[in-house]
Formats: C-alpha cells, structure tokens, sequence
C-alpha cells in the first residue's frame, strides 16, 4: 500500500552536526566511580527526567581512532559496534536509588568490567562514557564524556556533564521543499516515505526502528524561525500529535495521530497562522533527531 502524501529525498532535511563531549583525565587501571546525577538536560536540551530519565551508563573502549573521529561518527550515527573494542554498561534498575557506580560494576552477559586491564594507558585507545535513556545499546544517548587514563593522574571520579549547559551539541539544520496536503480531506492524509533513501546526514535510511511519526504545529512562526530552533521541536511546539508505526510500513494516516499525552484526535490543519511539519522518527536509532523531517503545506 502506498500513501497519497508522497515524500521524497527532496522534501527531507539535511544538517550538520558536531559533538564536543568533555574529557576527564583519571588514574590509569582505576576502578572509577561514576555520577551522573548533575545531569538535568540532554544534549538536545530537554529535561531528563520521567520517560526521558538516564537508564544506562555505557564503556566504550575503542580502538585505533582519537576523540576527534569518534565525536565526528557520533554526531552523524555512524559509530557501529565494529569500532568498539570493549562494551560494557551499568543499568541504573539495579540501584534505583543511586545515582553513582563504579566501572566494576559494568557488565556484558556475565563478563564484567576489569579496569586494570580494560581501562589502561593507550595513544591508540579512546575511552568513552555514555549516559542514555534506555537500555539499548548505542541508543538513546542522553550525555557523554570521553574519559582519558593519565599516569600523572590521582583522580577516581568521573561526574557525567549536563548535557545543555555544557554545550556538548552543535546541530544545525535545513528544510527541504515543502509538501502540500490537503487541508480539510482527512481521506488524504496518508503520508508515505518509502521514496526517502537518506536521512538528514545522507546516511541510508535505517531498515527498522522507525516507530511513530509526529505531526506538529507553530504558531506564529515561519519556516525559517522553526529551523533556527530545530533542536527545540518537540517542546516548543503549540500542539503535537502522534500515530504510531507498526508492522515495518512505510506510511501513516494523520487522521489517527492523537494529542502527545493525551486521547485527543488530531483535528486537522485547521491553523494556518504558522508552520506545519511531519517528523518521522526512530526510537532504535544512535541519533535522537528525526529520519525524515519536512514542512507541510496545508491546501
């Protein structure tokens, strides 16, 4: 089945992203103890806390690439688990009440963490925390830091960066062309991406994870002061709406959105004093930003 709203590459956003997570240099083999309570924004930021909580802490250990190339695959999705060395993670269900570990304490099955051989001095090696929603790995990243065995260093303690306030996250962003919809006929609201090949970094579009489309409206606003707060989408909206994706389709019915936290129905572009746009997104993907991102122009 295909939709009557057809997106094209054209239509997708493009942008350009960079990441500067802090470094913290730490006693070589240390078993380090780990916070991430000072973290109250993401990267994007928005509040971390409820459905947006940290629920995992991740080690990264990667070989052959300095912490310019890992931020650089970072910011466009690209750092697959080919590049990892030594994965390990710590689930924060298993001490709700603490908001601190140590790096013994993370686990791969049944293989747990050994920082005297793991966590050594290495020109070669870039060691990483992070701090994500969720306990899939290399999803859901909410903050990070690289983290740097010095030998002229005593320190143990790594304490995560708030992912705002630290500017950890410079995303710039670009609409495509606009696609018109038809006002008033929800019977053509089908909105269809399956012609969409890339994401916004050229990047194939991801084959699975894609789990809902969210509809969104601005008031006041045009398209050019919504692009300028692309990273503020979702919470500077006047109203959002969402629809779920099942079963692997490339297409929704925005007649079946319902009001984010709420039952209301989505009642149609009934506003037309702002900006209209339809965001595809991916809950199993690296990168919190939409797939497919384009304006509507409601007719």
């Amino acid at each position: 089945m295909r939709g009557n709203v057809v997106l094209a590459d054209a239509n997708n956003y493009t942008s350009v992203s960079t990441l500067s997570p802090p470094t913290v240099e730490t006693a070589p083999g240390a078993d380090l103890t780990v916070c991430w309570d000072g973290i109250e924004k993401d990267i994007l930021c928005h509040d971390v806390a409820g459905t947006n909580s940290i629920d995992n802490v991740a080690f990264l250990k990667i070989g052959n690439m300095n912490q310019a190339a890992v931020s650089q695959k970072l910011a466009a999705g690209t750092l697959t688990e080919n590049y990892v060395k030594v994965y390990r993670d710590y689930h924060v269900s298993q001490t709700p009440t603490s908001t601190c570990a140590q790096l013994s304490k993370f686990v791969l099955g049944s293989s747990m963490l050994a920082p005297p051989t793991d966590y050594v001095e290495d020109a070669n090696t870039t060691y990483m925390l992070l701090f994500a929603n969720g306990t899939t790995p290399g999803v859901g990243a909410r903050s990070m830091v690289f983290i740097k065995p010095t030998a002229s260093s005593t320190n143990t303690m790594v304490t995560a960066p708030d992912g705002c306030s630290t500017d950890i996250l410079d995303f710039q962003a670009t609409f495509g062309q606009p696609v018109t919809i038809p006002a008033a006929d929800n019977t053509k609201w089908m909105v269809d991406w399956a012609d969409v090949t890339k994401d916004s970094f050229k990047n194939p579009l991801p084959s699975n994870g894609i789990d809902r489309v969210i509809v969104g409206f601005y008031q006041g606003k045009d398209k050019a002061a919504v692009e300028a707060g692309f990273l503020n989408i979702e919470t500077s909206a006047t109203a959002l709406y969402e629809v779920p994706v099942t079963g692997g389709k490339k297409y929704v019915n925005l007649a079946d959105a319902k009001l984010r936290g709420g039952a209301t129905a989505f009642p149609g572009f009934t506003q037309t004093d702002g900006t209209w746009l339809v965001a595809v997104m991916c809950g199993k993907c690296q990168l919190p930003a939409p797939v497919v991102l384009s304006v509507l122009t409601p007719q």
